[in-house]
């Protein structure tokens, strides 16, 4: 028997939209558990933030996020998917409706305005919604 090949993903790009925050820690933890086992294959990665999903890119925000039953915490999730390669894109229109400062997201968070974020599901292999 042929043992099986791996299979190189490094050329393949994966977009999850995470539209849910605290209100719904379920949907909020599976966008970092789809993300993160993406990333973990070597596919290029980004968590685009949408709606009450922002408010997991600004910081302190998830290290107060009680753990879904079974599953890590949002936090351990989101470290890992960013300590991977993972990137984290915010709705411009979604911070600015909510007053939020652009200096209240964590290091490393890239703002997209719609048609930026447009052009970067176009490009993707795949875009997933949680």
């Amino acid at each position: 028997m042929d043992a099986k090949k791996k299979i190189d993903y490094s050329k393949k790009t994966f977009i999850v939209i995470g539209t849910h925050g605290e209100e719904d820690i379920e949907r909020a933890t599976m966008t970092f558990a789809c993300a993160g086992a993406s990333a973990a294959l070597g596919i290029k990665t980004k968590v685009f933030l949408t709606g009450n999903g922002v408010k997991l890119a600004q910081k302190g925000k998830v290290e107060k996020m009680p753990s879904v039953k079974g599953m890590a915490s949002v936090k351990d999730l989101m470290e890992a998917f960013v300590a991977s390669g993972g990137k984290l894109m915010v709705c411009i229109p979604c911070l600015e409706t909510r007053g939020y400062d652009r200096k209240s997201f964590v290091e490393g968070t890239k703002f997209l305005n719609l048609m930026d974020f447009a052009t970067e599901t176009l490009n993707a292999d795949r875009v997933l919604t949680c």
